[in-house]
């Protein structure tokens, strides 16, 4: 008697855990997205359990594996899966035909010519600038007001990444020109203008710093701990998160957050988005113009408010 598609899933699922060590995890992503995809196969072939055979064989009324693979991820759409719920389970099959072609229960990967749903690009969460306003008025009653007020000004001010920020030091900023010199991804330097206030923030900080640490001179990092060691992007992260969930509903409450509503104001007051661009240090025009998405939905929103006739 041949053996089943079901079967053979079993006895893949069975080998990632003996052979590959493959957590629970895992196993059950795999399990799911195969079971789904089985009983798919089911309903596809007219109600048959279909043996791994019965979808390689020629000849009129055969199952394609390939036609079935599209058909499932047809389906899986239908259903409303996201993208990246597609891909998942996509993955799992994959996965699955290339431990049949190694064991050699196939002949050729019939997932080899399947193209992978793009994943969907998500919208950046922003701050509205009143909210901003607030989140940046920090009381400075303690010595590390000082600090968490120059890292939030800083954050919004320049538009950085949380690592950039954890990788300055003192010398790194041009006080009487404004300017922060900033080690991005891969190691390439950019120079970024500074505001006013997230320089005022900086000095009023620096003149602190010795109080945070307790100890005097020799610190080359810019944003220092309690213990005085360089702060990490975890630490940066608590810092902003805490102050983001006290004074904004906005979803997401990290370093990352301030950076997209830096980018997003800027486009929303009429900046080039290539000067955006250089700004945040991407590589490609076509990463920072996600953003435009949030420029026009506010330029509908505009609009939506002062055309006499759009009320």
């Amino acid at each position: 008697m041949k053996e089943t598609i079901r079967e053979f899933a079993d006895s893949f699922l069975d080998y990632l855990r003996k052979e590959k060590g493959a957590s629970e995890k895992t196993l059950l992503t795999y399990e799911q997205s195969l079971r789904e995809f089985n009983n798919f196969l089911f309903e596809y072939s007219g109600g048959v359990e279909l043996a791994l055979d019965d979808i390689f064989r020629s000849g009129a009324g055969v199952v394609s594996p390939e036609d079935a693979v599209r058909a499932f991820l047809v389906e899986l759409d239908k259903r409303g899966n996201d993208r990246r719920t597609v891909r998942k389970k996509l993955s799992s099959i994959r996965s699955f035909a290339k431990y049949l072609l190694r064991f050699e229960f196939i002949e050729r990967d019939f997932t080899s010519l399947i193209s992978t749903p793009k994943a969907a690009k998500s919208i950046p969460v922003f701050i509205e600038e009143e909210a901003i306003e607030d989140i940046l008025n920090v009381t400075l009653n303690e010595p590390i007001d000082y600090r968490n007020k120059a890292i939030l000004e800083l954050l919004y001010g320049t538009g950085i990444r949380v690592s950039e920020l954890c990788g300055l030091n003192e010398s790194d900023i041009d006080y009487d020109s404004r300017l922060v010199t900033v080690l991005g991804k891969r190691r390439k330097m950019r120079v970024i203008p500074v505001i006013d206030r997230a320089i005022e923030a900086v000095r009023d900080y620096l003149r602190m710093k010795d109080e945070i640490t307790k100890t005097k001179g020799g610190k080359q990092a810019l944003f220092v701990s309690s213990s005085g060691k360089r702060m990490i992007p975890a630490s940066v992260y608590r810092v902003v998160a805490g102050r983001v969930r006290e004074l904004s509903n906005c979803e997401r409450k990290g370093p990352h957050t301030l950076r997209h509503s830096f980018a997003t104001h800027l486009l929303n007051h009429g900046a080039d988005l290539e000067a955006v661009r250089q700004l945040l240090g991407h590589e490609s025009l076509s990463t920072t113009q996600i953003y435009t998405h949030l420029s026009v939905e506010q330029l509908k929103r505009t609009y939506a408010k002062s055309h006499p006739r759009a009320r």
